[in-house]
């Protein structure tokens, strides 16, 4: 270098600064004594003017961190005098106020190298750009976080140097990725390879070797081309792998866990086998139309029912057009095919539930039955089945044959079995009104016997006297005593005759009543007490007693001779079964006026009553626990259809083991009318 070593260190020093692209400013104590033009067009004001000013003269009030400038500068200089050079970023202000962010450096400078002065030297860049390309790339990377995190696979973005420099948590749960790979910054894809294939990970590539794995993958990245495969991980995840290059360098891959996709794929595959295998097997004919009628599923059945040809059927053909075929074929009958088509379409169109029997031509008959698709309240299509119920309707009318057969049968049998059963009443009846004659018969043997007695042994003193009258010896004497026999006489067979009229008259009226049916007003106390009357010996036989408690002033316009059927058989009931050989036996018949205006007559007695398991079938025909010992199982079957048909009323019946048994009958004080009244 030639001239002088002083001039040209400071024409070297001077053209430095001023070819300084940054900011350079000399500070001594408090006052800026130096500068270069980069320091005038930053602050915006002429180098006189900056140097007659101070670092806090181009500073904000308060720095980014909130502390104070002056206090903040103070510090900085301070150090930077110290020998400590100190850089920062610092909220300078412009001329015009306009504030900016800068970077400044202070560094401490001797005059030569030896000597410390009180001079420092600022370097000051507007940064204000930069800070904004930052801020600008900040934001962007938290937002291509953001989309990365909220994406649902796993997304890795490499650069041209294959290192991962971008990727989201989902990639790492997804695969599984070992947390220390990412925790020191971005890791290159072949140490994440390495990390997997060391686990047992990549074995679907085919590689013998971990090195020959290893070579595989990397030369799929490097070839920088797309790519999609799928890989089933060791848990039996199933993840997609998608690859593209980025323009410019790098490559992005995205990974989708598919596993519930591919199970559902399989479910459904494995459905439609089990769906096609019941389509072909299924005894009945099913089609499938969409909203615009046109076919879209169908079975073997189908074809088979409707007889079509296979050609004519494939999917998506119109429903127009099978209708013309079945119109063609006269399975519509007479008249105007393409009205008899349009017809049908028409009411196709209203995809409303239907069912329907069609017997076609060839005496086919078949069941339709259709119904609409609905999805969300949208029709989507139509299903119908159609089935062959040719077989069906034959069983059907062979069965209605039989049932018509069977009917008449069962009501010739009915009726025969009422006849029977009408005789048995009739029977059950007379040998009642038997056993009541017998029992008159028995009770009039008595008073008859007894007037037959007095009457022979007034006769055989009537002949005594005479003679005394005709051989003229009567004395008064004998005329006192044969008019005091005679008179005494009279008393007895009156006496017999009058309780021999009064038997015959209450076996005259049960009788008549029993044998007529027929329908009077009666009063209910001396329709029982007759009955009770001429059942006397059969009563007295069996050793019990019977207690009549019904007021005189109920009086019904009803059936007498039913009653007495009914307080018969009652009675005979309760002597054959409740009372037979038991002392102190006792009957019991009430009747009192309910508050609904009936009449509720009961029959107790204090016998061996009902056990529980034969109350639900005393009513029953034919039911008795005495066969062949004088029960014909028919005597409170008579009553109860006597009770509940004829005099319009009901009958209950309340026992217990032991207990004896009560049977109440309510009647209506007016019997409904009959077709026999």
């Amino acid at each position: 270098m030639l001239g002088n070593t002083d001039v040209s260190k400071e024409a070297l020093y001077r053209a430095m600064v001023e070819l300084a692209l940054d900011a350079l400013l000399v500070l001594e104590g408090a006052v800026f004594v130096d500068c270069n033009s980069s320091a005038e067009k930053l602050f915006g004001v002429s180098r006189t003017q900056l140097l007659a000013s101070t670092p806090l003269d181009f500073s904000a009030p308060q720095q980014i961190d909130g502390r104070d400038s002056k206090i903040a500068a103070n510090e900085y200089i301070a150090l930077a005098m110290q020998g400590q050079t100190q850089r920062f970023e610092w909220l300078s202000r412009k001329a015009d106020g306009s504030l900016f962010i800068s970077e400044v450096g202070i560094s401490r400078l001797n005059d030569d190298g030896t000597a410390e002065t009180r001079r420092v030297i600022l370097v000051v860049r507007d940064i204000s750009e930069r800070k904004r390309i930052e801020n600008t790339t900040r934001i962007q990377s938290e937002q291509l976080q953001i989309l990365l995190d909220n994406f649902p696979g796993g997304v890795s973005l490499l650069d041209d140097n294959l290192r991962i420099v971008a990727w989201n948590n989902a990639l790492l749960h997804m695969l599984d990725l070992p947390a220390e790979l990412f925790s020191a910054g971005p890791p290159l894809i072949q140490d994440v390879f390495i990390a997997n294939i060391a686990r047992g990970e990549y074995t679907e590539f085919g590689g013998q070797t971990e090195a020959e794995t290893l070579a595989i993958l990397m030369a799929v990245v490097q070839r920088m081309q797309p790519y999609l495969y799928e890989r089933t991980r060791q848990d039996g995840t199933v993840i997609e792998v998608r690859g593209a290059p980025i323009a410019g360098g790098g490559f992005v891959t995205i990974c989708t866990d598919v596993t519930a996709k591919r199970k559902i794929e399989k479910e459904y595959q494995r459905q439609s086998v089990f769906l096609k295998a019941v389509l072909a097997n299924m005894p009945q004919g099913l089609s499938v139309f969409d909203e615009e009628l046109r076919l879209q599923v169908w079975n073997q059945g189908f074809l088979d029912v409707l007889n079509y040809e296979s050609s004519a059927i494939y999917r998506g053909v119109p429903f127009r057009d099978l209708l013309a075929i079945m119109a063609q074929r006269g399975e519509y009958g007479e008249g105007d095919m393409q009205q008899q088509v349009e017809s049908r379409l028409a009411l196709a169109m209203q995809f409303q539930a239907h069912q329907f029997e069609r017997t076609r031509p060839n005496g086919h008959t078949h069941l339709v039955q259709g119904k609409p698709i609905d999805e969300d309240g949208k029709i989507k299509g139509f299903v119908t089945t159609y089935t062959d119920i040719t077989n069906q309707k034959q069983v059907e009318m062979a069965l209605s044959a039989a049932n018509l057969q069977l009917e008449k049968n069962v009501a010739d049998k009915t009726t025969e079995l009422r006849h029977i059963q009408d005789d048995l009443i009739k029977s059950e009846k007379l040998a009642a009104l038997g056993s009541l004659v017998a029992g008159v018969a028995h009770e009039l043997n008595t008073p008859i016997g007894n007037s037959l007695l007095t009457s022979s042994t007034l006769k055989e003193k009537s002949l005594t006297f005479g003679r005394l009258v005709n051989d003229g010896l009567v004395r008064k004497s004998d005329l006192v005593n044969f008019v005091d026999d005679a008179e005494q006489a009279s008393i007895l067979i009156e006496r017999g005759l009058r309780s021999a009229a009064e038997l015959i008259s209450s076996f005259k009226q049960v009788a008549v009543d029993q044998a007529s049916s027929k329908r009077r007003v009666f009063q209910l106390e001396k329709v029982c007490k007759d009955v009770i009357a001429t059942m006397g010996s059969k009563i007295r036989q069996a050793g019990i007693r019977v207690e009549l408690n019904i007021p005189m002033q109920i009086e019904l316009d009803s059936y007498p001779g039913s009653i007495d059927q009914i307080i018969c058989n009652l009675v005979d009931n309760a002597l054959l079964h409740g009372l037979h050989g038991q002392a102190n036996g006792k009957i019991s018949i009430a009747a009192n006026m309910t508050e609904a205006g009936l009449v509720a007559i009961s029959v107790s007695d204090n016998g061996a009553g009902i056990a529980a398991e034969n109350l639900l079938r005393i009513f029953d025909p034919f039911f008795t626990t005495k066969l062949g010992r004088g029960g014909t199982g028919l005597g409170l079957n008579i009553v109860y259809n006597i009770v509940t048909k004829l005099l319009g009323g009901k009958i209950t019946v309340h026992s217990e083991a032991g207990k004896g048994v009560n049977f109440t009958f309510t009647l209506p004080v007016i019997a409904p009318a009959t077709d026999a009244t």
